[in-house]
This record gives structure tokens, C-alpha cells and sequence, in this order.
């Protein structure tokens, strides 16, 4: 009687502890299981410490202890540390963020540096071509393991795209966990920012990088010259498009269709300096891309410099561009202020009034 008691009250209990366990797994409660390589890690005390339910105490003494193998460059022991660290709270960002950083930057830049000072080639050899690249991946081996365990925070899939935009120079996949990041609900905007800096970089994706980073630029928050830069060239971009694929009449009709797009009056303008050399019909296009009130500045700055060309406009020429300069220097390029300098040349800019200053006036 009493054993069969015992029976159904244990089946009457299955139900029950099947949803507690759900919603400790949940809770992230069940995310550690000891395994053998923890276990081999963990000194006896800390690991019966971790299994009673004093992981974050075991956790935070192997981080310190991580911190000090840091400082005395133990790149081997850091790893374990950190292993241990992240086994024991795999869903606390910061430890998978803090293991990637030591692999893909702090390991990596010590044998670098360490590279440049070896003066024996198999040395050299060995680290540049074994042991950089290893710490490079367990950085990122760290940082996508974090991922899969914190789906929700922007951290690990942003150091995901660094280790692609810094290290491996692959925009395509840093612009990929760019976006990712860039979706979760607790992500900065800058992060946004990165995934349309490095969207532009793409070859072969330009008209969909053109879409992002024209938003961005519109929506007129925060343009930084990374942002002004990349407008412009990937504008450049579509117009040369444009003005391969149109013959100028076409482009004409264009223009009459869809009066909103100043681009088609930038590829008019160019069509006319590259196939005809037409500086006073390139001036008229420009003209009339000016009033459309859309129009990034850096069309000003395009503008001035090319009445510029006509020495009759010159003065009136310096007068736009210097306080363009004056109020908006990021619009303008390297080969922009080569040219505005050698405009002060030529209009004999008294050297203390110049914008461009040379070497020797800086010197003085």
C-alpha cells in the first residue's frame, strides 16, 4: 500500500518539476554543466565551490587571476583563466568580451611587438605566421561563443565586428555582425554607424551601401566625416554609373522626369567636363543641383572649385570656398586644400590671412 503510494505521488510530481526545471533552465540556472575540462582547471575547492552555488565568487577570483597572468604577459594561463571564467558564467557578456580582448588584442599586439624586435627569421616566421594568427582566432572563437550564449546584448557580436574591420580587414563580415549588434535592444547608434562605414567599403555592394549610408546622412543627427566621406564617394559612384550607362540626352530627359534627384544633374555636370569639356555647361548643371535644398555641401565645395578654373571668378571663387572652409572644413579632401592653396597662390593671399598654411609658415 505505502509503495504504492509512493508510485503515484512520483508521477503526480514529474508535471511539477518538469516546469521548475524549465524555468530554472530559463532563468539561466541549469547553463553550467562541470565537465572534464573545467573540472581540470578548477583546484578541488573551487570547483565543489562552483557546483554548490558559488560560481560568481569562483568566477570572480579567476578573473583576477586572469588579470594578474595578464600582467606578467602569461598568455597560456590568461586562456585557462578565462576559459574558466566563461564556463562558469556563460551568460555574463563582459567575460567573453574581456577573454576575446586578450586573445585578438592584448596577445596579439604583445607578439607583434615582440616580432619587430626578433632578429631570427624562423623566430619571426613562427610568430607572425603561427602564433598571431592562433591568438586571432581564439579571440574570435571567444567572442562567438559569448555570442550564442548572450543573444540579446549587442556586446559580443560588436567585438565580432572589430576582430573582422581590425584584424582581418573584411568588411563584408564586420559589416554583417555590424548590423547584428546594431539590432539589439540595448545597442549605442554608433554601432549603426560602423555597420554603414563598413557596408561602404564593400565592392560590388555600393547601391545597397548607398541606401544606408544616405539615411544616415538625411537623418542629419550626427555627421561625422567618416559619414561625409563615404556619401560623397559612393554618390561618385552612382554618377559614374549613370554617365557610362546614359547618353546625355537621356540623362536630360531624366533630370525632366525626376527633378528631386540631384544626382542626375551631378552625372549632367560630369558628362560635360569628362566628354566634352564644357566648363560653363558643367557650371549650369551645377546651378541647378544647388536648389535642390537635399544637396550635400560638398557640391558647394565642387562648385567653387570650378568656377575657379575661369580666372575672372576667382576672387568670387576664394570668397565661397573660405568660408565654406571657415564653417565646414570636413567637406573638404586632401586634393581639395592642394587646390585651395594653390588658389591663394595665385590670388597672392597674404601669408597670415591664408586658410592653408605652409611648413614654413607654420614653423615661423
Amino acid at each position: 500500500m505505502i509503495l504504492a503510494i509512493l508510485v503515484v505521488f512520483g508521477f503526480l510530481r514529474i508535471p511539477f518539476e518538469s516546469q521548475t526545471e524549465q524555468k530554472l533552465k530559463d532563468l539561466g540556472f541549469r547553463d553550467w554543466v562541470p565537465n572534464m575540462s573545467a573540472r581540470e582547471q578548477l583546484t578541488q575547492a573551487s570547483f565543489i565551490g562552483a557546483i554548490g552555488g558559488f560560481r560568481s565568487l569562483v568566477a570572480s577570483i579567476y578573473d583576477l587571476r586572469a588579470h594578474e597572468a595578464f600582467r606578467d604577459k602569461d598568455w597560456g594561463s590568461v586562456e585557462r583563466f578565462r576559459k574558466v571564467t566563461t564556463s562558469l558564467q556563460p551568460r555574463f557578456a563582459k567575460h567573453w568580451d574581456l577573454a576575446a580582448w586578450d586573445m585578438a588584442w592584448n596577445a596579439y599586439a604583445y607578439y607583434r611587438s615582440k616580432s619587430e624586435f626578433s632578429k631570427d627569421d624562423l623566430e619571426l616566421w613562427r610568430i607572425e605566421k603561427m602564433i598571431m594568427p592562433s591568438y586571432l582566432e581564439k579571440g574570435l572563437s571567444f567572442a562567438k561563443e559569448g555570442a550564442k550564449w548572450t543573444p540579446e546584448s549587442y556586446r559580443l557580436p560588436m567585438v565580432i565586428g572589430d576582430i573582422y574591420s581590425q584584424k582581418y580587414n573584411n568588411p563584408k563580415l564586420a559589416s554583417e555582425w555590424y548590423f547584428k549588434s546594431s539590432q539589439a535592444k540595448d545597442a549605442p547608434t554608433y554601432i549603426y554607424r560602423a555597420y554603414a562605414t563598413q557596408l561602404a567599403k564593400c565592392v560590388g555592394m555600393e547601391e545597397e551601401a548607398y541606401e544606408v549610408v544616405s539615411n544616415l546622412y538625411n537623418d542629419g543627427k550626427l555627421r561625422t566625416l567618416t559619414l561625409h566621406r563615404d556619401m560623397e564617394r559612393l554618390e561618385g559612384y552612382l554618377v559614374n554609373e549613370l554617365v557610362q550607362a546614359k547618353s546625355i540626352d537621356e540623362l536630360k530627359t531624366m533630370v525632366r522626369k525626376e527633378k528631386s534627384k540631384y544626382i542626375i544633374h551631378e552625372a549632367i555636370a560630369t558628362y560635360y567636363l569628362e566628354e566634352e569639356n564644357n566648363i560653363s555647361l558643367a557650371i549650369d548643371a551645377y546651378r541647378e543641383l544647388l536648389k535642390n535644398p537635399k544637396a550635400p555641401d560638398f557640391y558647394r565645395r565642387k562648385f567653387a572649385l570650378l568656377i575657379a578654373k575661369d580666372p575672372a571668378n576667382q576672387e568670387r571663387a576664394y570668397k565661397l570656398l573660405k568660408k565654406m572652409y571657415l564653417s565646414s572644413p570636413q567637406i573638404f579632401r586632401r586634393v581639395d586644400l592642394i587646390d585651395l592653396k594653390k588658389l591663394e597662390s595665385e590670388l597672392n593671399i597674404p601669408t597670415k590671412e591664408k586658410l592653408i598654411k605652409s611648413e614654413d609658415s607654420n614653423k615661423q
